[in-house]
């Protein structure tokens, strides 16, 4: 048998493991829950473009966040951090919170690049969006390249390459965007034609682009063919972004 003095310092010895088992097991339990919180709470990049011909400079709102401020017709902002998920996102003219535009809810699960397009019309909104992944994969050689159509009065259209002839988009109709198309990297005159089926219609536009090896880029049609009766003197055109890829995600 053991005395009483033999017994006491075992007691406590076991008390004190006991102890700090149940602590070292409420640590683990709380990492998991910190861990599991910061997956919930899981980031991507986002981006918005000003395609909308007739509205003014514009400010958005990501679940009620102000996120982009005073983008302006024909621009692209910056690429700023968002929570992945489903967003409401909300635009408003710059300074002007109370006068809504646009308000839908859009699904960011990857950098994402959210173009706005369409037209305000007399008795409210008709502004619309294209969200797409930026997640382009092009060799060190090549570019990738794709087209967003947000040009209210403008026909489907094809696009070629003036020094090939060959057709990069085929009937892209209004509020459409395309996949991306790889080219090899240099200088080109895209040409922005009335769709037909032989993909040799007027050409209504044409564009010089400069695309890097291992770069993505975004085309987007804005602006109206017939400026004589829009509500808005923005002639028809193309801007040319440079987009983040794949490889910005890892």
């Amino acid at each position: 048998m053991f005395d009483n003095a033999t017994r006491g310092p075992t007691v406590a010895r076991l008390l004190a493991l006991a102890l700090a088992a149940a602590v070292l097991a409420s640590m683990v339990v709380a990492g998991v829950g910190v861990a599991a919180a910061q997956e919930d709470e899981s980031e991507t990049d986002l981006r918005v473009v000003h395609a909308v011909p007739d509205a003014p400079a514009v400010d958005v709102y990501v679940d009620g966040e102000l996120v982009f401020e005073n983008v302006s017709f024909g621009n692209e902002s910056d690429y700023e951090t968002v929570p992945t998920g489903t967003q409401n996102v909300t635009v408003t003219p710059a300074n002007d919170s109370e006068t809504v535009v646009f308000e839908e809810e859009l699904d960011i699960e990857n950098q994402t690049t959210v173009a706005l397009g369409g037209e305000l019309d007399e008795d409210g909104e008709d502004v619309r969006a294209l969200a797409r992944d930026d997640d382009a994969e092009p060799a060190d050689n090549e570019s990738a390249v794709r087209l967003a159509h947000l040009a209210p009065d403008a026909p489907a259209v094809d696009v070629t390459v003036n020094e090939t002839g060959d057709v990069l988009f085929d009937d892209v109709e209004f509020g459409n965007a395309t996949a991306y198309e790889t080219v090899p990297e240099g200088e080109y005159t895209l040409e922005i034609r009335n769709a037909t089926e032989d993909d040799d219609g007027e050409v209504v536009a044409t564009v010089n682009v400069t695309v890097e090896g291992g770069e993505a880029y975004t085309a987007v049609a804005t602006g109206y063919v017939d400026t004589e009766d829009a509500p808005a003197d923005e002639p028809f055109s193309v801007e040319v972004s440079q987009d983040q890829t794949a490889a910005d995600a890892e």
